[in-house]
Formats: C-alpha cells, structure tokens, sequence
C-alpha cells in the first residue's frame, strides 16, 4: 500500500477510500466522510509522514469509541476500570491487566463494529475473571452470544488489519 488516492482502508469493517490532498499546509488533517477517507497534507509528504499520520487519527478514533462502549458494557457487567490505553500490539488485540487497566490495539477499530465490541466485551469480562475458565466465557456470551463468530472472525481476518 502507499497512502496515496485510491487505496482502500477500513474503518469499523467498511471499505474507505483514501483521498490525499496535498496542499500548503504545516500540520496534517484526516476526516473520514461517507465512503472516504481525507487526509490533507503539506506538498512534501512521503509515505512514513502519511502513515504516522493516519495511525495517529486511527488511534484517537479508537480511543473514542472504545472508551465510550466500554463505559457501556462495564456498566451491563457491574465492572468498573481504571484506564484505558490504546497501544500498538503485535499479537493481542486486547489486555487487561491486574490493576483494571484496559489495553487495545488501535488497529482493531478497521475491524466490524461487533468485532469491536466482542474484543471490548472480553476484556472487561476479564475484570471478573481473569482467566480463560468456562465461567469466563460464559460471561462473555451473557453480553455477546455471537462471540465465537467475532473470535472467529479475527483469527481468519486480522492480518488484514495491518495494512500499513
């Protein structure tokens, strides 16, 4: 892929394509618009310029909605959580650890919205368990019953959420 017009990217499962305006400009600016991604950049722009600047957008974007749907599921499971950091795994898509501070792989906003939430889900899950036991999926499917089609999904898709 290289960040110019016409690549596809993918944000909450859908196809986005990108628009790169190259313009006078000091700072970058990215918007998603119905099926576009825009990224306004200055003239000189090459390809790692670009990319830190749609991670960046990516990230931020991440961290909004994941924020406000696990306020959501934490409250449907009587959970409460420390912080939320969004962070660049390589093999997880989530963690949680000890002291309730939820991690997420920004990449994993590119994937379909109940993907996302299945992996919000799981993580909070863990808030109660922190194991993978039989009562901690069955948790998991109390909030989210399509799980193993998310799970699933992710096993059989993730790589695509690396496209740059």
């Amino acid at each position: 892929m290289t960040l110019e017009n016409g690549d596809i990217l993918f944000y909450l499962g859908e196809k986005r394509i990108l628009n790169v305006i190259r313009e006078q400009r000091t700072r970058a600016k990215v918007k998603c618009a119905m099926d576009r991604i825009l990224m306004w950049v200055p003239y000189e722009a090459d390809y790692e310029y670009k990319r830190e600047c749609l991670e960046k957008w990516y990230r931020k974007e991440a961290l909004c909605l994941i924020s406000e749907k696990a306020e959501e599921f934490a409250e449907s499971l009587s959970v409460c959580f420390e912080n939320i950091r969004i962070k660049d795994q390589k093999s997880r898509w989530g963690s949680c650890s000890s002291k309730g501070n939820l991690n997420f792989n920004w990449r994993i906003i590119m994937a379909p919205e109940p993907v996302c939430d299945y992996v919000i889900i799981h993580e909070l899950c863990h808030l109660v368990f922190m194991d993978h036991s039989v009562n901690f999926w069955n948790l998991v499917e109390s909030i989210c019953p399509q799980y193993r089609q998310y799970k699933k999904w992710l096993k059989e898709n993730g790589k695509k959420l690396y496209p740059f």
